[in-house]
């Protein structure tokens, strides 16, 4: 039998070794859910590792539309979109566990990485997780952190530093922007992937995608602290002390 350690040392070396961003190394669709690998939660025996914070953790996942902006990488899509996973810090730990990434996700960020074929997918998908969907918040204001993934990667590349976070105190947002990573879900039944992969090879195009995140960024504190999207969650967000943090490309966005 594998101790929970060592699952959780596995879980994290295989996640470091998919989370570095990638250029131009993603199909450029969207990919149909009918056709996805078969989800099957915490099946893997991974882990990912413990929280270290006083709180249990919650989790909500939003699905944020830009009506001021028209997506920059396939202007047909129309607005630009947006999915958001909150990690909060949560009353008690009651619910069921959230999915670490969907089946159909992992197989793509397998793919991207050089490893399809070689890790099964469902063991990423099934890696456990230690948030609870739609739990209640822990009373209390706290400060909002924004999180966003190196180009080409999904948010849930950042999945235990944003639960890590919130188990110490933090709202934390992690963002991901529709078409810039090799693959995350959307409402309707839709997997997109990395159009802005095929397109963006020189420090002006990186620059465009930088000015893109951080216009996105934006958004997403409006949507949060305004009630209008965050619901609930609003009301545990002190607008006072927000706090944006990013990986590579996301990294130069928060100082835009």
């Amino acid at each position: 039998m594998i101790s929970r350690h060592r699952r959780a040392t596995a879980a994290t070396v295989l996640i470091l070794a998919l989370s570095a961003p990638l250029l131009g190394a993603a199909p450029a669709a969207s990919v149909n859910a009918a056709q996805a690998v078969p989800q099957v939660p915490y099946s893997s025996g991974l882990e990912l590792p413990p929280l270290t914070g006083p709180y249990p953790v919650g989790r909500r996942t939003l699905h944020l539309v830009d009506l001021n902006r028209t997506d920059p990488w396939v202007p047909t899509a129309g607005d630009r979109e947006l999915t958001v996973t909150v990690s909060y810090p949560a009353r008690s730990a009651r619910g069921s566990l959230a999915v670490y990434m969907t089946g159909e996700e992992a197989q793509l960020l397998l793919e991207a990485r050089g490893l399809g074929g070689v890790v099964p997918p469902e063991t990423v998908a099934g890696a456990r997780t230690h948030a609870y969907v739609d739990t209640r918040a822990a009373p209390g204001r706290f400060p909002l952190v924004l999180l966003s993934p190196g180009f080409s990667m999904p948010r849930t590349t950042l999945t235990s530093l944003a639960d890590d976070l919130a188990s110490r105190g933090y709202v934390v947002a992690s963002v991901d922007h529709a078409y810039e990573s090799v693959g995350t879900a959307f409402p309707g039944g839709r997997t997109l992937t990395c159009v802005a992969c095929e397109r963006v090879d020189t420090p002006q195009e990186q620059a465009a995608v930088a000015r893109g995140r951080a216009k996105g960024m934006s958004f997403v504190i409006s949507e949060l602290t305004s009630g209008r999207q965050a619901g609930p969650l609003s009301h545990v967000i002190d607008p006072s002390r927000i706090g944006i943090g990013g990986h590579s490309s996301s990294g130069s966005a928060r100082v835009l």
